[in-house]
């Protein structure tokens, strides 16, 4: 299967609907770094010592500076027992680029269609899996869905469909939930460079998916 963007990614891309304005604003949310939207709605007050090395998961190397993101009075020594956001691609903002997180991601689909594209990398041979989420289970679409740490991946928007199960050519967005175990951190993120991309896959399977890599 070769993967293509369904929604053009652009510059100066236009607005979207008022309905997702709507949303984006009734759930206070703001521009990702990863592409798209988001708002943090929970982090659980309770501290766990951190699994995760005490350096930073970033080389800096690729996407905007996320650490500069970093929360105040963040010590790398623990970490908060879990984090939720709302997540949301729009037509506007139509793909979350290739990135890892050191903790455990659920998701769980609120509405839309999307596929998503995990490069196994911390795992022999570095296989890759995609899959679509969205309502219709029959097909095989999923309403959840979870990311173990340490591998990279990227989502990209997919048309809605229709009753009769049609794309219609049109979305919505794409809105979920995640939950980070232990809690996020912009320190335990990392941004996929192209040279390592290549190193994953090869060069054969990176030209087809360097367009999820963050410039």
């Amino acid at each position: 299967m070769i993967l293509r963007p369904a929604f053009l990614r652009q510059q100066s891309p236009p607005p979207d609907s008022a309905a997702i304005q709507t949303v984006i604003a009734t759930l206070g949310m703001q521009a990702h770094g990863e592409g798209g939207f988001f708002s943090e709605t929970d982090r659980d007050p309770r501290l766990v010592p951190s699994p995760f090395p005490n350096t930073a998961a970033s080389t800096g190397k690729a996407g905007p500076d996320l650490l500069s993101a970093q929360r105040s009075g963040f010590d790398p020594a623990f970490r908060n027992t879990s984090t939720s956001i709302y997540y949301l691609l729009t037509p506007a903002s139509p793909q979350g680029f290739f990135h890892r997180n050191r903790g455990r991601t659920v998701h769980t689909l609120h509405r839309g269609r999307g596929r998503y594209v995990i490069i196994h990398g911390n795992e022999p041979g570095h296989r890759v899996e995609t899959f679509v989420v969205g309502q219709d289970i029959a097909a095989g679409e999923r309403l959840q869905w979870i990311v173990e740490g340490g591998k990279f991946k990227a989502s990209f928007l997919l048309p809605d469909r229709d009753t009769s199960g049609s794309e219609t050519g049109e979305s919505g967005g794409l809105l979920i939930s995640e939950t980070v175990i232990p809690g996020f951190e912009y320190f335990d993120h990392d941004f996929l460079v192209r040279k390592s991309l290549v190193e994953l896959v090869g060069e054969e399977k990176a030209q087809e998916l360097e367009w999820l890599v963050h410039n």
